[in-house]
This record gives C-alpha cells, structure tokens and sequence, in this order.
C-alpha cells in the first residue's frame, strides 16, 4: 500500500455529557424489550445488493427473447453455452484444490486418516482455505461483516426473550459474510402502556448469512486469558475448559466449521455461535425470585405452623410432602423456562440452516459459478459488437442498472468491473488504448469454441505427463 503523506493531527472532538435516560428506555433495559421508536439506535442504510435474482437458464432464455431475429437468438445461445463450460473448467479446479485443503479440517470426514501433514503444513494449508473462501464469497456476491459491525451487533438489545454473551477473542479464524439485507417488521407489546398497546419496528434480516470459524486451542486461549486478566496460566486454563465443558462431543479446535443460513434476523447472529451464554434477562430473573421467593417463604412459615401445630405424625409428614412439592414446583419452572429459550435456540438453528462444511463449500462453489456467468453474459448482452470508452463504463452501467429494474422490478448494484476483468482475460474483449472492444454473439461463440478445445488439449496432455502421486497424495485424492 503506498504511504500517505502524513496530517496533522486536529483534537478530538469533546464529547457531550450523556443525558440522563428517560425511564420507559431503564424499563425497557431491565426487561430486555427493544427500545421505544423514538430511541431506537439508527442503522446505516441498507446497499443495493450486488446479487442477481435469476438463474442463469433464466436469463438466457428471457435475454434471447428479446435478440432480433431467431437465428441471432441462437447464436447468443451458443455463446452463452460455450461461455458456460468455459467457466466451469476453471471452478472444477477450484472445487478440486478446495477438497484438497479442507480436508485435514472437516470435522465430518468419515474415511480413515492415513497422513499426517506437519504443522507448517497445516498453516499454510488454512491460510490458502482462507484466502480461496474470501474470494469464492466476494465472487458470489457476499459482503464481509467487519469485526467492529459483528460486536455492535452482538451487543444490541435483542427482540427475543434471550441474554445470550458472545466472545470473539475465543476464535482463531472467524469470517462472517452477508448476502442482500431486507426489512421485515414485529410487534411487541409495550411494558410502559401495561402491556395494553403495540408498536412496530424494523428488523434487519440476512437473506443468505455464512459462516466460518476455527475456536483456538485451549492452552493458547487460556495464555490470552492469563495475560489479559494478570492470573497463572494454570487458573486461565480452567476457567477456558469450564467455559468450553457444553461444547459437543467431537468438537475440536483443529477443525474449521463452516455453515450456510438462510433468512436469519440480523439480532439473532449470537445464537450462530458455538460459544455462547445463554442467561435469563434482568425482568425474568425478578420475575423468578419474587414468585419463588415468595412462594418458598410462604410455604417454610405455613409448613412450620402446620408441623408445629401437628399432634398427628401422619399430618406433620403431609405438610413437610405438600412443602417439598411446592419447592419443586418452584424448581421446575425454572427450568422450564430455560428450556423454552433452549427450543427458540434450536428452531432457529433447524429452520434457517441452509448447509454445513463441505457441503457449504460445495453452495458457495455453486453460487460464485452462477454470478460469474450471469455477470459476464448480461454484460455481453449489452456491449457485443460495440466500442467503448473507459470513461463511457459508468454510464453504460447505469444503462444496465435500469434495464434490470425494468425487465424484473429489483434493484441491482451491477458489477461490470468484475465482468470486463474476466472477458478480458477471456480474450472476448480486447483494450485498443482507452477503448474497450467486444466481439460480437458468433465471434464470442467462435472464440469459446477454441478455449474448450484447449481446455481439452489441457487436460488429456496433464493426464498422460503428469508424475503418479506418491501415496499422500492419492490418499488425499481418495479421501477428499
């Protein structure tokens, strides 16, 4: 990155003393209801989505509808076809090296082990995995949700009847992206009104959210944990494994965890993680001690009476039964109600969840293909046979930008940089000094013509020359 010249510095600006909280938002706060309207925190705008709505069958059939004459209708249909495979050779070989190197890190390998890589290996192996994902998710049309944005979220006032704490710093490796954000509403009922009136307010909601972790191995969260707190390393060892003692059977930290959902509340996303505490919010908790309390006071002072009183032994042991019942009755609620938090937890996690490790790679494969080619056929649509200026891209752009809110009534952000990138390395288009030059339909089905015979050419000459594998490697083939 090249160096910036140096600023100086201005103060920072003094920060206004907070006023005093009004108390409808104090009660709100205790029963962990969301905030009245008129203090709600305001969330950043909602960005056009980059992603297009249609499949790629769908958009070649609907953009030859509208190619005069039937015959370059099919010729923009033989270039769509060519273009296709063309594109699928290259993410077949991602999906390959993909397999490759997650396979020492799928928790869901039911082959036997044979080898073993050394750590370096390991690491070098993870960052590729990383790097591949980012650019596989940046592909599909998928927004990075920053470490800053992640924390806000987590510590929002939830909706739900949930206090759930999350701790990021428990994580090695964590990507979390986002695809098209929507408005939806809910209603809840408000405390200060008794409960009588409702009132409505926006929820953000993922249409496709995915994520990527790696927890960090014990001993070296417990170091972290000694460190930062000032105790010995052998305290903050315990207190990570009393931390991580409900974790499933199996789960380990050399493992990456990969998982795909759908239609997820953005204040939902701390029920994602595997690491979390689940608490009772501050109205529950009194709701709980007054009634059990008051409840157990009053049966210690009737039971006594009752035994006291009792010349029958029969009686003195129905009173001490009747108290044992109440305090398990108590008990019992208690639990229940935890147990109605732990059924929210696990619908969500059911209904919402789309794919899981390599099966998620496998969506995210898909899907990155998928954009890619509807990209670079739309684009190809627009711009065959034409000239164009560098400095006309913008434009014809927001040409494009309208077309698709026209022909499907959705609002697309698209990204003809990333288009023109790929069918400039394709050879369709060509750059003549500030001038970009598009083939047209037969000669961009020609060229692909020649690309799928090279790729041919390719792959019977690798299969013929390439060395065999030493035994690692033919087991990672077979394993993967």
């Amino acid at each position: 990155m090249d160096a910036t010249p140096e600023r100086a510095k201005t103060p920072a600006p003094t920060k206004a003393p907070a006023r005093p909280k009004p108390f409808t938002v104090l009660l709100r706060e205790i029963a962990g209801f969301p905030l009245p309207p008129e203090h709600e925190i305001a969330h950043k705008p909602i960005p056009a989505s980059r992603f297009i709505p249609l499949t790629r069958q769908a958009v070649t059939a609907d953009l030859c509808r509208d190619i005069p004459g039937e015959k370059d209708g099919q010729v923009f249909a033989l270039a769509a076809l060519r273009l296709e495979r063309h594109r699928n050779h290259a993410y077949r070989a991602l999906a390959r090296e993909m397999r490759r190197i997650y396979l020492p890190f799928s928790p869901d390998a039911d082959t036997l082990k044979v080898c073993t890589f050394a750590d370096d290996e390991r690491l070098d192996m993870e960052r590729r995995l990383s790097d591949l994902t980012e650019h596989l998710l940046t592909r599909a049309n998928y927004t990075s949700l920053e470490t800053e944005e992640i924390d806000a979220i987590l510590n929002e006032q939830s909706s739900y009847s949930l206090r759930i704490e999350v701790d990021l710093d428990e994580y090695d490796l964590l990507h979390v992206y986002a695809r098209d954000v929507y408005l939806t509403h809910h209603e809840v009922r408000r405390p200060e009104t008794a409960f009588l009136k409702t009132y409505r307010y926006d929820i953000r909601v993922y249409r496709r959210l995915f994520i990527l972790l790696k927890l960090k191995s014990d001993a070296e969260r417990a170091a972290e944990v000694a460190a930062k707190e000032g105790i010995s390393e052998k305290a903050a060892l315990k207190r990570v494994e009393k931390r991580r003692k409900n974790l499933p059977t199996g789960m380990s930290t050399d493992n990456i965890y990969i998982k795909v959902f759908k239609d997820m509340p953005e204040h939902d996303l701390q029920i994602l993680f595997p690491l979390r505490r689940v608490q009772f919010r501050p109205f529950d908790k009194i709701k709980f001690y007054a009634t059990a309390g008051g409840g157990t006071a009053f049966g210690v002072f009737s039971t006594t009476g009752k035994v006291v009183a009792a010349t029958n032994p029969i009686a003195a042991v129905g009173a001490l039964v009747a108290f044992g019942g109440l305090l398990a009755r108590q008990v019992t609620g208690f639990f229940n109600q935890r147990n109605r938090y732990m059924m929210e937890l696990s619908q969500k996690l059911f209904f919402h969840n789309l794919a899981n490790n390599r099966a998620a790679l496998t969506l995210l494969l898909d899907r990155a293909e998928e954009e890619d080619v509807k990209e670079d056929l739309i684009t190809l649509y627009f711009l065959a046979g034409e000239t164009v200026e560098e400095a006309e891209l913008m434009a014809r752009k927001r040409r494009i930008d309208e077309a698709i809110v026209e022909r499907y009534g959705v609002s697309v952000d698209f990204e003809i940089e990333d288009a023109l990138r790929r069918l400039l390395a394709d050879g369709v288009v060509t750059k003549v000094g500030s001038a970009l030059q598009f083939l047209t339909f037969a000669e961009a089905a020609a060229h692909y013509d020649r690309l799928l015979a090279a790729h041919d050419d390719e792959d019977a000459r690798h299969i013929q020359e390439d060395p065999s594998p030493d035994d690692c490697d033919a087991t990672g083939v077979l394993e993967a």
